[in-house]
């Protein structure tokens, strides 16, 4: 016959193995599902296996601590999760919202307050107290007075932190997901870009041509490109999609296969822009628009048509300082849905500089909030004209840097200087 202290601490013992099996549980839950809602169904049987319950539900905050994002509420009946009308549990004086403001557990005497209803003896309800925050709650209703001793209490708290653990790990798996897939789409959008950006510019007879490209990001909306023509012509186009990273990335690409497409069927420029538009307006959604300079370049003659479609006006900078802006075109493309476009020219002569940029460039503003402005980018430029294009360029890039307060967006400049 057992001792009865025998028998006593082997219900002791088997007790407190049990407990740590339902912690060791609690604590692999995250491995055994990622998901969010696995993991509180799972909570559920963790804690149905420390105590005895009529009913219980287990709230999960969102990240700002003021809303619940995920609810599981369980009973004879079984478990199921809820969306709607939750956050009335964290007003003023609640329960739930007492034990999460203080951290502490909640015990409700003859008084219990489930959320679905019905009859209850007892309530009570435990914090899920992570390293940072409280991330939620476990509220139980029990028909029975005084359900659950101190010793009960202690367990649940100790595996509300267990869980609480469980859910951090949880939502940086999650961040991590999140994460990857946005590196991964980011490198698309990347190798995307480096496909469109010219890798050089063309040796043209008479002409001294540089251009760089920098994005403010990994991938940015800013993109310019040099098409061959026949009769020893080229266009030019610089464009600067609205937006970042891939979607910007997919709609430079639309923009630039419609550009080529166009401008191979040798329409007039105010016709390419015309179409160019109605292809935008058609492919994207409403609110996306692209500011764009074409402009086509005879080469021999040094003559230029062009038409500004929103776009930041070129600066032509004359060899003896005077600065003209090319500002004739229409609105950015696919803004609407057939707006006019107009044609302007200017002739390029010996020792002329044409710089074509993007808004990075002229709006980069400094510590007190002063744009850069195409006045300084002139004045760069013209105290530059005896050097090269590519150090033009340079000069123009280092000086926009020196003044700007962070980099603010994409930076895209062209310089064209006639020899």
């Amino acid at each position: 016959m057992a001792h009865p202290q025998t028998t006593l601490d082997t219900a002791s013992t088997d007790e407190a193995l049990r407990s740590v099996r339902v912690l060791a549980d609690a604590h692999r839950l995250t491995a055994a599902s990622g998901e969010v809602d696995h993991i509180l169904n799972g909570i559920l049987d963790c804690v149905a296996r420390l105590v005895d319950y009529d009913s219980a539900a287990v709230y999960v905050l969102g990240s700002s601590g003021r809303h619940v994002r995920h609810y599981w509420w369980r009973d004879e009946s079984g478990a199921v999760p809820c969306h709607d009308g939750l956050d009335r549990v964290l007003d003023e004086g609640r329960p739930v919202a007492r034990a999460i403001d203080t951290g502490e557990p909640v015990v409700l005497d003859e008084t219990g307050d489930p959320p679905e209803g019905g009859p209850c003896r007892t309530g009570l309800v435990v914090p899920l107290v992570g390293f940072h925050t409280v991330l939620g709650a476990v509220h139980l209703h029990s028909r029975r007075p005084n359900a659950w001793d101190a010793r009960a209490v202690e367990m649940l708290r100790l595996l509300g932190a267990v869980v609480a653990g469980t859910i951090e790990r949880s939502r940086m798996q999650e961040e991590v997901r999140v994460k990857r897939r946005i590196d991964a789409e980011m490198l698309v959008a990347r190798d995307v870009m480096q496909d469109l950006i010219p890798r050089g510019v063309p040796d043209l007879e008479g002409f001294d041509i540089a251009g760089v490209n920098e994005a403010s990001f990994e991938v940015g909306g800013d993109y310019y490109e040099f098409i061959p023509l026949p009769d020893d012509r080229w266009g030019v186009v610089v464009a600067d999609v609205a937006g970042k990273g891939i979607a910007a990335a997919l709609q430079v690409s639309a923009i630039r296969a419609s550009m080529y497409a166009l401008v191979g069927r040798e329409l007039a420029i105010r016709a390419v822009m015309r179409h160019a538009n109605r292809f935008f307006y058609d492919s994207v959604d409403a609110g996306r628009y692209v500011t764009l300079f074409y402009a086509v370049l005879d080469v021999p003659t040094r003559q230029m048509i062009y038409v500004n479609a929103g776009h930041q006006p070129p600066l032509l900078v004359r060899a003896d300082g005077a600065v003209e802006k090319l500002w004739s075109g229409g609105v950015p493309i696919g803004m609407f849905e057939s707006p006019q476009y107009f044609e302007g020219g200017a002739r390029l002569r010996r020792g002329d500089l044409l710089a074509l940029y993007t808004d990075g460039i002229v709006e980069s503003s400094n510590a007190h909030d002063e744009e850069f402005g195409d006045e300084r980018l002139a004045q760069t430029m013209h105290e530059a004209r005896a050097e090269s294009a590519q150090v033009i360029c340079q000069r123009v890039m280092e000086a926009v840097r020196r003044f700007s307060f962070g980099t603010e967006d994409d930076r895209t400049l062209l310089v064209l200087k006639a020899t």
